[in-house]
């Protein structure tokens, strides 16, 4: 055979090679796609269990109080809340899981999905209201005022890293209807026209617990902060707006995390709060800071799924420097590796698989969980640090969103917590309370004034 031949019949061959690989990827992304169809159809029309997190806010909620969060964005023009209201639309077809009802089953809570989507809302009283469960309620709700858009949720449905990811891509949708063109959306994750994946909606704890060692429960009970508070309908919120590259530089001469320098000064403020208040009193002062799990594991889970870290202060080291406490607060992040909430969340799945858990009736269980938690739930800290981290959106919105918030509700038995979120150079450092006197968020900015970050301050009060 020639030589003009051996080459004639060897770009043959590779031509038909690659028609062959063509038709095969283009096979492979035929099955995908229909994989995925169906899965979405399944997530619309199943039940789901909740999460090993969420089990426990059902139990210690009630219709005057349940555990609900808020995050928010500030946009440069007033809401149009016809286009909002369609862009939530958009967003539930995207992600169906979050468009579910709270039930109560035999043994356990579920969430059943629900086939209409929820109206906005106006704004029209207190952030973190509570919700009022029944078979046809959803357990989010969308709400506007002006240039303000928020989103608030019932816990037991998402953490933070899930609520955020939602909000995003309902805001992305909100201003594409409004007429923004995006180059490249798919390097956010944030297209309402992907199709939802089964294991958006996993429950990681379940997935990646295992037989390995477990943490104990048993832990210092924390100092409490005690004093007058506000009717229970009413929720404080007080932010401290501050530039992100001030506040890095000054963790960076500490050497120390943006996350740990916050917690040092929050701690600090809580001394110094215990001691006007009660100087004999021998608990420790203890923040409790969340830790997404999604950087450890690989899940794409939006539910719940993190644990906690409490930084602890001893009370014979109360008297400590500013520099001294950032030191304790830094020693006790060494914890913040997978091993460590391995453990924890390999105590709580092993208990909520235990035999004589699963058989418990609702009625009855219930009422246990709810008594253990008034015992070792919150009274192992005395307030909380969330911290959502930065968030990043398409280049687009630069001029279309001005600042996020976000606000924890008033917890079960802790009167005050502190969340951050930055967009942008802005870290929006938010308090929310119920407390009548507000000494220790005084305290708190005072600190990081004097540290030479300035602090704009905006309240609801």
């Amino acid at each position: 055979m020639s030589k003009q031949a051996k080459k004639s019949n060897q770009d043959s061959l590779a031509k038909h090679s690659t028609t062959l690989e063509r038709r095969a990827a283009k096979e492979q992304a035929r099955v995908l796609e229909q994989t995925r169809r169906v899965e979405a159809r399944a997530l619309r029309e199943n039940w789901f269990n909740l999460d090993n997190a969420a089990l426990i806010y059902p139990a210690i909620g009630s219709t005057e109080w349940n555990s609900v969060f808020r995050i928010s964005a500030v946009i440069t023009d007033v809401v149009d809340p016809k286009l909002l209201e369609q862009a939530l639309g958009d967003t539930l077809k995207r992600y169906p899981f979050f468009n579910v009802s709270l039930c109560d089953g035999l043994f356990w809570h579920y969430f059943q999905p629900l086939s209409t989507a929820p109206k906005v809302e106006l704004e029209t009283s207190y952030p973190c209201r509570p919700f009022a469960f029944s078979p046809k309620s959803q357990i989010f709700r969308v709400l506007y005022l002006d240039n303000k858009i928020s989103f608030e949720t019932f816990h037991s449905l998402t953490d933070g890293g899930g609520a955020m990811r939602f909000f995003n891509t309902l805001l992305v949708r909100y201003f594409e209807l409004t007429g923004v063109k995006y180059q490249n959306l798919s390097d956010f994750d944030l297209n309402v026209r992907d199709l939802p994946l089964i294991e958006e909606s996993e429950d990681a704890f379940r997935r990646f617990a295992d037989k390995g060692r477990c943490k104990p429960r048993k832990e210092a009970v924390a100092f409490a902060i005690k004093g007058p508070v506000e009717n229970s309908s009413i929720l404080k919120v007080i932010i401290g707006s501050v530039d992100i590259h001030e506040l890095k530089e000054c963790a960076k001469s500490y050497g120390a995390t943006v996350n740990e320098f916050l917690s040092a000064v929050y701690l600090s403020a809580m001394i110094a709060e215990k001691h006007h208040s009660n100087q004999k009193n021998k608990r420790p002062v203890k923040l409790s800071v969340p830790v997404s799990l999604r950087r450890f594991y690989p899940t794409k889970t939006m539910r719940n799924f993190s644990q906690y870290l409490n930084y602890e202060v001893p009370v014979e080291r109360e008297n400590a420097s500013f520099p001294e406490l950032v030191e304790i607060v830094k020693e006790q992040s060494k914890n913040i590796r997978l091993e460590y909430f391995q453990q924890m969340f390999n105590t709580n799945i092993r208990s909520e698989r235990n035999f004589f858990v699963r058989i418990l009736p609702l009625a009855l269980k219930d009422p246990i969980l709810k008594f253990v938690y008034n015992r070792v739930g919150e009274r192992l800290f005395t307030s909380t640090l969330s911290n959502l981290g930065i968030t990043r959106l398409p280049p687009e919105l630069n001029d279309k969103i001005l600042n996020y918030h976000f606000i924890l509700g008033a917890t079960k038995l802790n009167d005050i917590n502190l969340t951050a979120v930055t967009y942008a150079d802005n870290c929006s450092l938010t308090f929310s309370t119920r407390l009548v006197e507000l000494r220790i968020i005084r305290d708190f900015f005072k600190t990081l004034s004097g540290l030479g970050i300035k602090v704009k301050i905006i309240s609801n009060i």
